[in-house]
């Protein structure tokens, strides 16, 4: 089977197509014939929805052609398409929304609908073949701990725990843009950090939940002397640590032995190199996707398609803003 893939639920726009048997996805056979995606820059102001929604149509039929040129296929060719339908930004969903049943409509395939954070951790699982491990979902707009757990005939992820209030990444955003960084995000962070210094700043984990609005209010108060790196140094360290607190308490507590970080957030090394220690320290396998599979993309749409294609999981699904991770049916 060959699936489209479209994603768009925020700053990115992508297409992908990936084969495969629906009945083995996990088959080494499995294969990403292309993965072309177009990010929305990165700017002070932050991501304004209609913005976001016009680049995405800007981009709609120059990913979509070199897509199909980089898979060597034809729309024709094309036996289902997947796009993300939640959880995102309305007008992100709408636009994915749209290319996906325009596209199903004139090729006279069906559609289904996956769920972006869904997509995030099975990616995961399928690249560094795991089976039943604790996702650490780190991204903009969510920072989760979810345990692959049996549901009679079924399987899904249950919410150990997770942000109180912003994501991980909403907040290294926040960061960057304050300080005027260049990216003005958590890219800019990232990238300024190594030169900096520890200073004091609040640790707030409550169970295995966590909270990041408390530290980013103090890293607004901090004084204008303050060297940025420093800021940028402590943010990650403060928070990545609060976060590996809840990962410690989230082993301990459902015996995995599979520990697996993905999201965009989970390209930073640092954090990567943190997660790794405490799964180290428990003797828990380590997993996290290549760069291309860590941040969103087309990819992970298709191929999380592909797993739900042989029981039609998600047909003709419709965009929803909030949608949960555990809402999902795990049937593969």
């Amino acid at each position: 089977m060959r699936i489209l893939g479209f994603e768009a639920t925020a700053h990115t726009f992508g297409a992908s197509l990936v084969e495969g048997n629906p009945d083995h996805p996990f088959s080494s056979h499995t294969r990403v014939l292309s993965n072309v995606n177009a990010k929305y820059p990165a700017k002070p102001e932050g991501f304004i929805p209609r913005q976001l929604a016009d680049h995405h149509v800007k981009h709609y039929a120059r990913i979509l052609k070199e897509s199909f040129a980089s898979a060597g296929m034809r729309p024709s060719d094309v036996d289902m398409v997947a796009y993300s339908y939640g959880p995102g930004l309305g007008h992100s969903l709408h636009i994915g929304f749209m290319a996906a049943r325009s596209f199903s409509v004139v090729q006279h395939v069906p559609f289904l609908g996956v769920n972006h954070a869904l997509a995030h951790v099975e990616v995961g699982r399928l690249f560094c073949k795991q089976d039943s491990p604790l996702a650490v979902y780190v991204s903009g707009g969510n920072t989760q701990l979810l345990s692959l757990e049996p549901r009679g005939s079924e399987r899904r992820y249950a919410i150990l725990g997770e942000t109180l209030d912003i994501g991980l990444g909403n907040f290294l955003d926040l960061v960057g843009r304050h300080l005027r960084l260049s990216p003005p995000d958590a890219v800019g962070v990232l990238k300024a950090a190594p030169k900096g210094q520890l200073i004091p700043l609040p640790y707030a984990v409550k169970g295995m939940n966590v909270s990041f609005t408390g530290l980013l209010t103090t890293v607004k108060r901090l004084p204008s002397t303050t060297p940025p790196a420093d800021i940028c140094f402590s943010s990650q360290e403060v928070a990545f640590s609060m976060l590996c607190e809840a990962v410690e308490k989230s082993l301990v507590l459902s015996r995995k032995k599979e520990v697996l970080l993905v999201g965009g957030n989970a390209r930073n090394k640092r954090l990567q190199e943190m997660v790794r220690l405490v799964g180290k320290e428990h003797r828990v396998k380590f997993g996290v996707p290549s760069f291309e599979f860590c941040g969103d993309n087309a990819g992970m749409i298709a191929l999380t398609g592909l797993m739900q294609a042989r029981h039609e999981y998600g047909k003709n699904r419709v965009p929803d803003q909030k949608v949960r991770v555990d809402q999902e049916r795990v049937l593969w």
